[in-house]
């Protein structure tokens, strides 16, 4: 458990990291640490957060809550105004609660590896969102309420069961430079046929062109394949055919 004593800095306590230990449950003097900016607890075995912490926690930017077996997030998670990353890859989350609309503050979302349905359409009120990671879900698909972000730049769907991107979000999402989409069903075709594609691939290019210094670039991808950037974009696995005997 943390230890009883770090109550005794409420006032001034700003950091707790207790990542890889064996934490169940935290202890209700949490809430009194109203200071607190950065709050880790990856690997460990919670199970849920005590009833009000997050209406407690007024200064958190970061918190941290990966590979622990969570089921649901609280209800009020929205309180967290000050919330700029938000990470809860390897849990057991089905959905996120509408209140996350309310994360105002929030610049990066990691819900990897849950077992996610559905983004909430809240999530297109997170006005200064710029990264979303939300690989090895069940989504099926893509709120078109994502559209609303101007900000994002990075949209991460591997291996998911998303068979479209709705064009709202490639036309709306003006900053938005990858999009991955490796595992998905989606169809290569069908990506570039969708109104938005031209605009978000040109920016993608640009992107890579700056990277390469403006020569011909070739992206290193997770399944390994090389796309230039002459190609589709580095987030979309295209269908190989069979080698001949």
């Amino acid at each position: 458990e943390l230890p009883p004593a770090l109550a005794g800095s409420a006032a001034v306590l700003k950091v707790i990291d207790a990542t890889n230990n064996r934490l169940a449950q935290l202890p209700a003097f949490i809430s009194t640490l109203v200071v607190l900016q950065r709050l880790v607890l990856a690997g460990n075995m919670l199970i849920s957060l005590p009833p009000g912490v997050c209406a407690s926690l007024v200064a958190l930017k970061v918190l941290c809550l990966d590979d622990n077996h969570l089921a649901a997030l609280p209800d009020d998670l929205g309180q967290l105004k000050r919330l700029e990353r938000l990470s809860v890859s390897g849990n057991r989350l089905r959905e996120l609660p509408p209140s996350i609309g309310g994360l105002e503050a929030l610049l990066a979302l990691v819900v990897s590896r849950n077992m996610l349905e559905a983004l909430p359409d809240e999530l297109g009120a997170c006005g200064h969102l710029e990264e979303i990671d939300a690989q090895g879900n069940s989504l099926a698909t893509v709120p078109v309420a994502l559209g609303q972000l101007k900000r994002l730049k990075t949209l991460q769907l591997d291996n998911n069961r998303v068979c479209a991107v709705p064009s709202e979000v490639l036309t709306g999402c003006v900053a938005l430079q990858t999009l991955s989409l490796h595992g998905c069903p989606i169809k290569p075709d069908a990506l570039q046929e969708t109104p938005g594609f031209a605009e978000f691939d040109e920016r993608r290019k640009s992107k890579y062109n700056k990277a390469s210094g403006g020569g011909d670039f070739a992206h290193v991808i997770a399944g390994g394949a090389l796309l230039g950037n002459r190609g589709l974009d580095e987030g979309v696995d295209r269908e190989v055919s069979p080698p001949r005997r």
